[in-house]
């Protein structure tokens, strides 16, 4: 009688390790083809990536800007930005903040914009 009960474990623990090998092989398999799915997602994003910073570089240009500027300047009199065109943030608002004020009170006074919190 133990024998059978012996041999019946045996053949069941066999199988159920079989059983168990199984699942863990598709997983593994499974598991790997989302990592190259993934991988593959990764490559045409970079490959994306580096197509819209040359697209980006192109329009950027110096020389292509220029022409832009000299082309649409009766309707948007664009100049070139000068050293004199800038001052300073205490010149314009002088007095009229503390220091220790919060930057979004003083950008709500500046703008007039009012941003939900």
């Amino acid at each position: 009688m133990l024998k059978f009960f012996l041999i019946g474990t045996l053949i069941g623990s066999t199988f159920a390790l079989g059983l168990w090998a199984y699942k863990i092989n598709y997983d593994s398999r499974a598991a790997d083809q989302r990592v190259k799915e993934l991988e593959k997602s990764i490559l045409s994003a970079n490959k994306n990536f580096k197509i819209l910073n040359a697209e980006w570089a192109h329009l950027n240009r110096p020389d292509r800007l220029r022409k832009l500027t000299e082309y649409y300047f009766s309707e948007l009199r664009l100049t070139p930005i000068n050293p004199d065109d800038f001052i300073s943030f205490s010149d314009i608002y002088r007095g009229q903040f503390s220091e220790n004020e919060s930057t979004v009170l003083v950008d709500k006074r500046l703008t007039g914009i009012t941003y939900e919190e």
